[in-house]
């Protein structure tokens, strides 16, 4: 039927699928379906496995019947095979991380939500006829696919409605990445801008709507066998709701960048500085939440766009510092905006002060004061009140060149004052901007 809806759209020069306000793909969420993993309310709530006619999930007394909850609506009580009879609904997001199944620890919905709010995306359903570029987001690291979720949620609504996804999976293998047995049947050329030959109907429709999409979420991961998981994490969600949205690679992020490089690269158009065919910047966001952080950022600092964030994940604020030292040492183009301390039971974090400053006087470090062209008067008195935590003035941006020699300058790390937090991790956020380089 599917197949048969489709032909009579191409036929009737429809092949534009419909916008966000004229879905043909069943939302209604009140009834639980087949597929469905569901929440069952027992004293410790657990998730269910997709749900399958015939199929049962045990709990603390008896099981309950999959059969019984088909068809049932969210919130009903369901009778379980012995004890007492159990409510289910489908799991919010918040529900879902915590709940499933990992082999990596996820970023929690609490921090993932600040994450992706930090970013400040704003997406609108594209108006007819409307061409723009695509909004793309690399995310390094997909880990146990937590973030990868929020992400999608934010760009969702970009995007018009997919056609029915294939069954298998659509995780790419990048190039140069030794593969395992059985991974060469599960690559395809979905990275490119254009529809991949495919004898099934339901790839090559899929592949087509992938082409046009508004808004994707690039996720890569060096594990195959974390990107299988986030992958299966983001199907299972609300029926796979987000999927669409998200595009997985295998592979390091440097093959990934160079794979994007080639694919997009502008013939014929010489960099005035290198000689070299160049690429337009295309990537609107980047976050990395993986090891050593601070060395994939001048391999993606090329990709993304002016004005556009790079974010950090690490659980330690040196961390943030090594990537702040490495930014002010090769002088890549970014300004930061800020550093949060993440924790439950948090709504916005706490800011750190994570700079590099000028040292005035070894022998006091309280006279270790920002690196500015003031006199040394005037930087000595600041320096004094923001040691004695009398003053807690907003940091002040500067450009990448405005910088303390090396011999001179110290790292502070420290939190602002006035606000408390528990536990976490912490994030690190720069702006790309765009400077000329001192010759």
């Amino acid at each position: 039927m599917a197949r048969l809806l489709q032909s009579l759209r191409r036929v009737l020069g429809l092949n534009s699928y419909p916008s966000t306000h004229a879905r043909s793909i069943d939302t209604n969420f009140s009834i639980l379906r087949e597929g469905d993993r569901v929440v069952l309310h027992t004293k410790q709530p657990q998730l269910t496995r997709p749900l399958r006619k015939g199929d049962k999930t045990p709990v603390r007394r008896g099981y309950v019947e999959h059969d019984r909850i088909i068809g049932s609506r969210v919130w009903d009580a369901i009778q379980t095979h012995k004890g007492p009879d159990v409510r289910v609904s489908l799991p919010t997001l918040d529900e879902y991380v915590a709940l499933t199944p990992r082999q990596v620890t996820p970023i929690y919905s609490h921090d993932g939500n600040l994450i992706v709010s930090l970013l400040d995306i704003h997406v609108t359903p594209p108006a007819a006829g409307e061409t723009q570029p695509p909004l793309e987001i690399l995310e390094s690291g997909t880990g146990h696919g937590s973030l990868t979720l929020h992400l999608a949620r934010a760009i969702h609504a970009a995007n018009t409605t997919p056609p029915p996804r294939p069954p298998k999976s659509q995780i790419q293998y990048l190039e140069g990445r030794p593969r395992r047995p059985g991974e060469e049947n599960t690559e395809n050329s979905a990275g490119n801008n254009e529809p991949a030959p495919d004898a099934d109907p339901a790839q090559h429709d899929w592949d087509a709507w992938r082409a046009q999409r508004n808004a994707i979420i690039h996720t890569v991961d060096v594990s195959p066998n974390y990107s299988a998981l986030a992958e299966k994490n983001v199907r299972s969600f609300r029926r796979g709701l987000y999927a669409g949205s998200v595009d997985f690679y295998v592979g390091p992020v440097e093959h990934w960048i160079a794979q994007q490089t080639k694919q997009r690269t502008k013939t014929g158009v010489l960099s005035s500085l290198t000689g070299k065919t160049t690429v337009d910047p295309f990537v609107s966001h980047v976050l990395l939440d993986m090891p050593s952080a601070e060395l994939r950022i001048p391999h993606v600092a090329p990709l993304l766009k002016r004005d556009g964030f790079l974010v950090v994940f690490a659980p330690s604020v040196t961390q943030i510092g090594d990537c702040l030292q490495l930014i002010r040492r090769q002088r890549l183009p970014f300004v930061q905006e800020k550093v949060v301390e993440l924790g439950a039971g948090l709504t916005s974090g706490r800011l750190w002060d994570v700079r590099f400053a000028l040292k005035k006087s070894g022998a006091d470090p309280s006279s270790w004061g920002a690196s500015t062209d003031a006199d040394d008067a005037a930087s000595g008195a600041e320096a004094d009140e923001e040691s004695s935590g009398a003053v807690d003035s907003p940091p002040e941006i500067s450009s990448p060149e405005e910088t303390p020699k090396e011999e001179d300058a110290v790292m502070v790390c420290r939190p602002k004052v006035g606000v408390r937090t528990l536990g976490g991790g912490f994030v690190g956020i720069w702006r790309r901007i765009d400077y000329l380089p001192r010759l």
